[in-house]
């Protein structure tokens, strides 16, 4: 019994040698990571928009390589559409629906005309 009573009074010892943080460094910490958000928040929202400007302008040169192609191969001057381009092989369904999605219709317009 002796020895129990010993071994709790041990115990309590060792926990109440432990520190636990304190409210300032709690702060610290809080600061240092909102700091470190405050940089790295931005930088990550503006990689969407380039993201979307690259795929734009390779979506662009892609169709507008494949409809030079056509016109070369095809040897034709007759206006030409994204639907043509697909039946003919020149581009995947799948450029052409993004074609579709991201090119404005005035440039894309510009692009298929001979």
């Amino acid at each position: 019994m002796k020895v129990r009573i010993i071994n709790k009074i041990n115990l309590y010892r060792i926990f109440e040698d432990k520190r636990a943080f304190t409210l300032i460094e709690m702060l610290i910490v809080l600061i240092i990571v909102s700091l470190l958000m405050a940089i790295i928040i931005p930088n990550v929202s503006g990689q969407k928009d380039r993201i979307d400007q690259q795929a734009v302008e390779n979506i662009t040169e892609i169709v507008e390589t494949q409809a030079d192609a056509y016109y070369l191969v095809e040897d034709t001057q007759e206006s030409l559409s994204l639907e043509t381009l697909v039946s003919e092989g020149y581009l995947t369904q799948k450029q052409a629906d993004e074609a579709a999605e991201r090119i404005e219709a005035e440039v894309l317009n510009q692009i298929l005309s001979p």
